[in-house]
């Protein structure tokens, strides 16, 4: 996805194959897509296994944000590769790059905000 076309990049069918191949590739596509729900599944970045986890410990990740143009792809790779190890797989994982960042409400970072506590 880094090679082609920004326009190419905002074509959903075109990133999905991409990601077919090279999950971490999402960090290149545009339009929104690199934060897309199918998209994050279908890499593998938010696994499906971890809303059914067969351990009752859970694992929360303290990374940078990998999944934008200009990142690093090691906590995308990390993040793959927990997934698909047979013991670290096992566990409920939370992985903030797999959720959205954007809110509407513009006090959201506001320590005062309600649903921060």
């Amino acid at each position: 996805l880094r090679c082609i076309s920004p326009n190419l990049r905002e074509d959903k069918q075109v990133v999905m194959k991409a990601i077919t191949t090279t999950p971490e590739a999402l960090q290149f596509a545009q339009g929104g897509l690199n934060q897309d729900p199918e998209c994050l599944k279908h890499s593998g970045i938010w696994d499906l296994k971890q809303m059914m986890p067969t351990r009752s410990e859970k694992v929360t990740l303290s990374v940078k944000f990998s999944l934008a143009e200009g990142s690093s792809p090691y906590a995308t790779m990390f993040v793959l590769a927990m997934n698909s190890d047979n013991f670290l797989g096992q566990f409920r994982t939370y992985n903030p790059n797999a959720y959205e960042k954007d809110s509407c409400d513009p006090a959201f970072t506001d320590f005062k905000h309600p649903c921060r506590g």
